[in-house]
């Protein structure tokens, strides 16, 4: 995140807002984030009227069963943009710069390279703590990583949702490193895994066992 942007006096809480909304796969209301934050709901509302005239969030409405319909806050492209990751660019750069010097398939060998690598890597951080639930260990790395990572339990299968994804505009200009991806997770993790992007987020849904 470009923390070095200045989000007014509120800075902190303003900053945990954001996160708290990135992390939401539909946005969310100012009372909902009132009580994740622990703050007062004039206080909320005072931050996300100020991103919002910033540019940082913009709203939408949900009709409700009875009186005036929900507002929800979401990022803005600006919001989004405070997230990303530029290192991103300079891959891409460099991936291109390999395809002119060593022809188009280059670039996903490089990316096989480095999913294999990333997956020894993986590998080496959950036997640090093999008592620990695998799956559980994984989605606490990532988490670490700041992919906002979380574990969603369902009646049939298990999805662990990711709401940063770092390598989002590689993956649109190389596809096939989204296949490189979810083959990676079903190696670390020993099960099939089907991996999907909505709403910003990425989403490994798996088979429970």
């Amino acid at each position: 995140m470009k923390t070095s942007l200045m989000l007014g006096a509120g800075r902190g809480p303003r900053l945990a807002v954001l996160e708290l909304i990135k992390r939401s796969a539909n946005g969310m209301g100012v009372k909902q984030l009132a009580a994740e934050l622990g703050m007062s709901y004039m206080g909320v509302k005072a931050h996300c009227l100020a991103l919002t005239s910033a540019g940082y969030l913009t709203t939408w409405r949900q009709p409700a069963p009875k009186g005036r319909p929900l507002m929800f806050y979401k990022l803005a492209e600006a919001g989004e943009l405070l997230f990303r990751d530029f290192n991103e660019d300079l891959a891409l750069g460099l991936l291109e710069e390999v395809a002119g010097l060593f022809g188009t398939p280059a670039p996903l060998k490089i990316l096989m390279k480095y999913f294999q690598t990333q997956s020894e890597r993986y590998e080496q951080l959950l036997a640090e703590d093999p008592a620990q639930d695998r799956m559980l260990a994984f989605v606490a790395i990532r988490e670490r990583e700041g992919r906002m990572s979380t574990l969603v339990p369902g009646d049939a299968s298990l999805e662990i949702r990711e709401s940063h994804l770092p390598l989002a505009s590689l993956m649109r200009r190389h596809p096939e490193a989204r296949a490189m991806e979810e083959h990676m997770l079903s190696q670390i993790l020993g099960r099939s895994v089907h991996r999907r992007e909505y709403g910003g987020a990425v989403i490994f849904t798996m088979a429970k066992t």
